[in-house]
Protein backbone atom coordinates (compact mmCIF):
# COMPACT_ATOMS: atom_id res chain seq x y z
CA UNK A 1 0.00 0.00 0.00
CA UNK A 2 3.30 2.15 0.67
CA UNK A 3 4.26 2.55 -3.02
CA UNK A 4 0.66 3.25 -4.11
CA UNK A 5 1.18 6.20 -1.92
CA UNK A 6 3.89 7.18 -3.46
CA UNK A 7 3.65 6.78 -6.99
CA UNK A 8 -0.14 8.70 -6.44
CA UNK A 9 2.17 11.74 -4.43
CA UNK A 10 4.95 11.47 -7.41
CA UNK A 11 1.87 11.65 -9.87
CA UNK A 12 0.17 14.35 -7.97
CA UNK A 13 3.43 15.97 -7.97
CA UNK A 14 3.99 16.00 -11.32
CA UNK A 15 1.05 17.45 -12.16
CA UNK A 16 1.13 20.08 -10.38
CA UNK A 17 4.85 21.18 -11.84
CA UNK A 18 3.37 20.80 -15.45
CA UNK A 19 2.40 23.87 -17.11
CA UNK A 20 -1.27 25.19 -17.48
CA UNK A 21 -2.79 25.39 -20.87
CA UNK A 22 -3.23 28.61 -22.17
CA UNK A 23 -6.18 29.94 -22.41
CA UNK A 24 -7.27 31.35 -25.77
CA UNK A 25 -7.48 35.24 -25.17
CA UNK A 26 -10.92 36.59 -25.43
CA UNK A 27 -11.81 38.54 -28.37
CA UNK A 28 -12.76 42.42 -27.45
CA UNK A 29 -16.12 43.08 -28.30
CA UNK A 30 -16.12 44.83 -31.79
CA UNK A 31 -18.18 48.58 -31.33
CA UNK A 32 -21.29 49.19 -32.97
CA UNK A 33 -20.46 50.53 -36.06
CA UNK A 34 -22.68 52.78 -38.14
CA UNK A 35 -21.88 51.69 -41.57
CA UNK A 36 -24.77 50.04 -42.47
CA UNK A 37 -27.34 51.33 -45.57
CA UNK A 38 -29.79 52.34 -42.62
CA UNK A 39 -27.08 54.67 -41.29
CA UNK A 40 -26.78 55.99 -45.13
CA UNK A 41 -30.35 56.64 -45.78
CA UNK A 42 -30.47 60.87 -44.78
CA UNK A 43 -27.06 61.23 -45.94
CA UNK A 44 -28.55 63.32 -48.70
CA UNK A 45 -29.25 66.29 -45.91
CA UNK A 46 -25.50 66.86 -45.08
CA UNK A 47 -24.25 69.96 -46.70
CA UNK A 48 -23.87 73.29 -46.27
CA UNK A 49 -27.09 74.45 -47.37
CA UNK A 50 -29.03 78.30 -47.97
CA UNK A 51 -32.36 78.13 -47.25
CA UNK A 52 -35.76 78.99 -48.85
CA UNK A 53 -39.47 79.69 -48.49
CA UNK A 54 -40.20 77.21 -51.54
CA UNK A 55 -41.39 80.32 -53.83
CA UNK A 56 -43.84 77.49 -55.77
CA UNK A 57 -46.05 77.01 -52.55
CA UNK A 58 -45.55 80.19 -51.10
CA UNK A 59 -48.96 82.39 -50.74
CA UNK A 60 -49.83 84.88 -53.17
CA UNK A 61 -50.61 87.14 -50.20
CA UNK A 62 -47.90 86.39 -48.48
CA UNK A 63 -44.95 89.16 -47.23
CA UNK A 64 -42.36 89.47 -49.41
CA UNK A 65 -38.65 88.68 -48.20
CA UNK A 66 -37.01 92.31 -47.54
CA UNK A 67 -34.66 93.12 -49.98
CA UNK A 68 -31.20 92.45 -49.45
CA UNK A 69 -32.17 89.67 -46.54
CA UNK A 70 -30.02 86.95 -47.03
CA UNK A 71 -31.12 83.31 -46.68
CA UNK A 72 -30.95 81.03 -43.76
CA UNK A 73 -28.38 78.75 -43.15
CA UNK A 74 -28.66 75.17 -42.29
CA UNK A 75 -24.80 73.45 -42.05
CA UNK A 76 -25.55 69.54 -41.45
CA UNK A 77 -22.70 67.18 -40.80
CA UNK A 78 -21.45 64.16 -39.50
CA UNK A 79 -20.11 63.18 -36.57
CA UNK A 80 -19.43 60.51 -33.46
CA UNK A 81 -18.10 58.42 -35.96
CA UNK A 82 -20.57 58.79 -38.84
CA UNK A 83 -23.76 57.61 -36.22
CA UNK A 84 -25.03 61.04 -35.94
CA UNK A 85 -26.24 63.93 -38.39
CA UNK A 86 -26.11 67.08 -36.29
CA UNK A 87 -27.35 70.14 -37.73
CA UNK A 88 -27.18 73.80 -37.09
CA UNK A 89 -30.02 76.19 -38.18
CA UNK A 90 -29.42 79.96 -38.54
CA UNK A 91 -32.16 82.06 -39.80
CA UNK A 92 -30.13 85.33 -40.06
CA UNK A 93 -32.25 87.17 -37.95
CA UNK A 94 -31.78 85.65 -34.47
CA UNK A 95 -32.97 82.13 -34.62
CA UNK A 96 -30.72 79.45 -34.19
CA UNK A 97 -30.87 75.70 -33.47
CA UNK A 98 -29.61 72.40 -33.60
CA UNK A 99 -30.75 68.88 -34.41
CA UNK A 100 -29.47 65.55 -33.35
CA UNK A 101 -30.51 62.72 -35.84
CA UNK A 102 -29.71 58.76 -35.50
CA UNK A 103 -31.17 55.61 -36.72
CA UNK A 104 -31.92 53.65 -33.61
CA UNK A 105 -30.85 50.51 -34.21
CA UNK A 106 -32.94 49.13 -31.28
CA UNK A 107 -36.43 50.43 -32.84
CA UNK A 108 -34.85 50.61 -36.33
CA UNK A 109 -36.47 53.84 -36.92
CA UNK A 110 -34.96 57.22 -37.41
CA UNK A 111 -34.58 59.81 -34.36
CA UNK A 112 -34.29 63.79 -34.46
CA UNK A 113 -33.97 65.79 -31.49
CA UNK A 114 -34.30 69.66 -31.96
CA UNK A 115 -33.55 72.44 -29.40
CA UNK A 116 -33.82 75.98 -29.85
CA UNK A 117 -32.72 79.63 -28.77
CA UNK A 118 -36.59 79.96 -27.79
CA UNK A 119 -36.27 76.97 -25.51
CA UNK A 120 -38.24 74.51 -27.87
CA UNK A 121 -37.54 71.21 -27.67
CA UNK A 122 -39.07 69.08 -30.34
CA UNK A 123 -38.80 64.90 -30.84
CA UNK A 124 -39.48 63.22 -33.60
CA UNK A 125 -39.51 59.37 -35.37
CA UNK A 126 -39.52 58.41 -38.81
CA UNK A 127 -38.37 56.33 -41.47
CA UNK A 128 -37.68 56.99 -45.30
CA UNK A 129 -40.69 56.03 -46.88
CA UNK A 130 -40.20 55.90 -50.94
CA UNK A 131 -37.24 57.95 -50.95
CA UNK A 132 -38.70 60.66 -48.64
CA UNK A 133 -37.53 60.98 -44.77
CA UNK A 134 -40.61 61.13 -42.98
CA UNK A 135 -40.91 62.26 -39.30
CA UNK A 136 -43.72 62.41 -37.02
CA UNK A 137 -43.66 64.03 -33.48
CA UNK A 138 -44.99 66.51 -30.42
CA UNK A 139 -43.93 69.93 -30.36
CA UNK A 140 -44.84 72.12 -28.16
CA UNK A 141 -47.49 74.99 -28.43
CA UNK A 142 -46.46 78.36 -29.59
CA UNK A 143 -46.15 81.16 -26.65
CA UNK A 144 -49.03 82.83 -28.16
CA UNK A 145 -51.54 79.95 -28.27
CA UNK A 146 -54.37 80.10 -25.32
CA UNK A 147 -53.13 76.69 -24.22
CA UNK A 148 -50.02 75.01 -23.20
CA UNK A 149 -49.50 71.82 -24.46
CA UNK A 150 -47.90 69.92 -27.49
CA UNK A 151 -49.30 69.34 -30.99
CA UNK A 152 -48.43 66.74 -33.59
CA UNK A 153 -45.95 67.56 -36.47
CA UNK A 154 -45.08 65.70 -40.10
CA UNK A 155 -41.55 66.98 -41.31
CA UNK A 156 -40.80 65.39 -44.71
CA UNK A 157 -37.56 65.62 -46.21
CA UNK A 158 -37.22 65.32 -49.85
CA UNK A 159 -33.81 65.01 -52.43
CA UNK A 160 -34.39 66.95 -55.48
CA UNK A 161 -31.45 65.92 -56.57
CA UNK A 162 -27.91 66.26 -55.59
CA UNK A 163 -27.99 69.95 -54.99
CA UNK A 164 -31.39 70.35 -53.05
CA UNK A 165 -33.75 69.30 -50.46
CA UNK A 166 -37.05 70.55 -49.61
CA UNK A 167 -38.61 70.26 -45.96
CA UNK A 168 -42.41 70.29 -46.09
CA UNK A 169 -43.87 70.51 -42.10
CA UNK A 170 -47.59 70.03 -41.59
CA UNK A 171 -49.70 70.05 -38.18
CA UNK A 172 -52.30 67.63 -36.85
CA UNK A 173 -55.42 69.57 -36.48
CA UNK A 174 -58.36 68.86 -34.01
CA UNK A 175 -60.14 68.17 -36.54
CA UNK A 176 -58.03 64.90 -37.91
CA UNK A 177 -56.56 67.20 -41.25
CA UNK A 178 -52.68 68.25 -41.86
CA UNK A 179 -52.21 71.98 -41.93
CA UNK A 180 -49.29 73.47 -43.61
CA UNK A 181 -46.67 74.25 -41.30
CA UNK A 182 -43.90 75.78 -43.43
CA UNK A 183 -42.66 74.61 -46.86
CA UNK A 184 -38.54 75.22 -47.34
CA UNK A 185 -35.94 74.62 -50.02
CA UNK A 186 -32.65 73.81 -49.07
CA UNK A 187 -30.14 74.54 -52.22
CA UNK A 188 -26.11 73.36 -51.50
CA UNK A 189 -24.05 76.43 -51.32
CA UNK A 190 -21.06 77.35 -53.25
CA UNK A 191 -17.81 76.18 -52.47
CA UNK A 192 -15.68 79.38 -50.65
Amino acid sequence: MHSWLIGFLVALALVAQSPTPVQPAATAAKPYDCSATEHRQFDFWIGDWDVVTNPATASPSATPPSSGRKPARNMVQKAHDGCVLIENWDDGIGGTGQSFNLFDRQTRRWHQTWVDNGGGLHEYWGELKDGHMVFRGEVPLGPAQRFAGRRTVRLTFSPMGSDKVRQFSESLGTDGKWTVNYDLIYTRRASR
